[in-house]
């Protein structure tokens, strides 16, 4: 029972991601990893970097969902073979993944606050110094520890779910996130404290087709599965479909109260990422402490309990195999990059380009996990079921993608009415005689009731109006 004994000496560490990478266990990550490399190649020429930003956000987005589902559910913690010393028993079946979401979620934001600590403190003697925004007021501080909180949650249920569904259920259940939003909006509308927004009929057709879908694939995998190797998990299963459900709500619910907030702290997404680590490892801690929750697979073989809290599963996982406790912690820092990744191309995309790629991230993610064996963590069901899944997923995407093409259409149109709306103001006011044409080589004193009109004048001195010379 001491596998892994040695496996946080730092020595080991290399060898460690070699032989992960060279099994089984690594091959799911081969095509996430040549993604994040090809894309780096592209973004380094000018032409190519939008192509090269969406290439890498693929690769990051698909590492670490399947670096958690690993994690979480199929990496072997113990082997078949071992004599289990509580019972004198030989385990006849791998003991697999480490199910401590909520613990998990908090040890990834401290090890992401320690690791952007250290980042900060390695340059403060130098060039390149870095000093973050200082929070001045409790506005931004509750600001913080609400998109903290509700942060928290959604990634901490997202990985709860992933202890107990497969990624593929997981992300046909993620791509029905639009009809979430559309919820919490509409719920916090209710109360006064968002603004409606209205969807048309075409709109609202689409989301439900796409939800259907979503629920026809559940359906089919959970019947699939009850004749097949995944039979007796049904209740697991449901529990994990749940968990999914409500993260995606806290997700959505991120995303209006972002709208509601506004921009009041305006963090970089490093700041962003530090700021949020302590409120929602705090807001964390008592849920891995002391809710208890069954575990799946052999745990209740290995340790003589059916439920566990996600302190006793990581004290129990410390005790059998240190080698998954440090892959744990490896996370904290993957978890720290892949959000530094996700909030640098939210803001230097347009959001378009951002909705365009996570969509794209969610289908092929999906196709590959029925199309590679090595990606599943059960085998797929039989005829008839197989080609119901198959029907609903490439539905399902269909749907979602036309609604996401209809969404980026509507912007387009909202930004166009706007720029249209500010040229006729600018006529009106041209015709009201606010502006005069004055004689050649002269200059326009481009302000109205003391504000300068003119954005990003280069030529003139900070502070003072906008001049433009006019010529013949």
């Amino acid at each position: 029972m001491e596998r892994g004994s040695h496996a946080l000496d730092p020595s080991h560490t290399m060898m460690m991601l070699w032989d992960t990478v060279d099994s089984d266990a690594g091959k799911p990550f081969i095509i996430p990893l040549i993604g994040i490399a090809a894309g780096l190649v592209i973004m380094a020429a000018p032409r190519t970097k939008t192509l090269g930003k969406l290439v890498l956000y693929f690769g990051a987005q698909s590492f670490m969902n399947i670096y958690m589902s690993w994690l979480l559910h199929t990496s072997v913690t113990l082997p078949a073979g071992t004599i289990i010393p509580a019972t004198n028993a030989t385990l006849e079946v791998n003991l697999t993944g480490c199910p401590a979401g909520f613990a998990l979620t908090a040890m990834q934001q401290l090890i992401s606050f320690l690791v952007f600590l250290l980042g900060v403190g390695s340059v403060g003697c130098t060039p390149y110094r870095y000093t973050p925004k200082r929070i001045s007021s409790w506005s931004e501080v509750r600001c913080v520890v609400i998109f903290g909180c509700t942060f928290a949650l959604n990634i901490a249920l997202n990985n709860f779910s992933l202890c107990y569904i497969s990624i593929a259920m997981n992300l046909i259940m993620r791509s029905c996130l639009p009809l979430t939003t559309l919820v919490s909006q509409h719920s916090l509308a209710a109360f006064g404290l968002y603004p409606p927004e209205k969807r048309n009929a075409t709109e609202i057709g689409l989301m439900i087709i796409g939800v259907v879908c979503a629920g026809v694939f559940i359906v089919a995998k959970i019947l699939g599965s009850a004749s097949g190797a995944g039979a007796g998990d049904g209740g697991n299963m449901l529990l994990g479909l749940l968990t999914c459900v409500a993260s995606m709500l806290c997700g959505s619910l991120n995303m209006a109260l972002a709208g509601v907030l506004g921009k009041t702290n305006d963090l970089n997404p490093l700041d962003t990422v530090a700021y949020m680590a302590i409120p929602a490892a705090v807001f964390l801690l008592p849920l891995a402490l002391f809710v208890q929750k069954p575990v799946p697979g052999e745990w209740p073989k290995v340790f003589g309990k059916s439920y566990m809290s996600d302190f006793e599963i990581l004290h129990g996982v410390w005790t059998v195999n240190r080698t998954t406790i440090a892959w744990l912690a490896l996370s904290g820092v993957f978890s720290l990059l892949y959000n530094i990744v996700q909030f640098t191309i939210v803001q230097t995309l347009s959001p378009a380009a951002t909705c365009f790629g996570g969509n794209f991230n969610k289908a092929a993610l999906i196709f590959l996990t029925l199309l590679l064996p090595f990606l599943r963590v059960h085998e797929l069901p039989g005829p008839p079921y197989i080609q119901v899944i198959w029907g609903a997923v490439i539905v399902n995407i269909a749907a979602f993608s036309y609604y996401s093409c209809l969404q980026i259409q509507g912007r387009k149109a909202d930004q166009t009415s706007a720029l249209t709306m500010e040229s006729n103001k600018d006529a009106a006011a041209m015709e009201d005689g606010k502006f005069a044409l004055l004689p050649t080589s002269t200059s326009v004193d481009m302000t109205v009731d003391g504000e300068s009109t003119c954005e990003g004048s280069g030529d003139t001195a900070e502070g003072s109006p906008c001049s433009i010379p006019l010529s013949a």
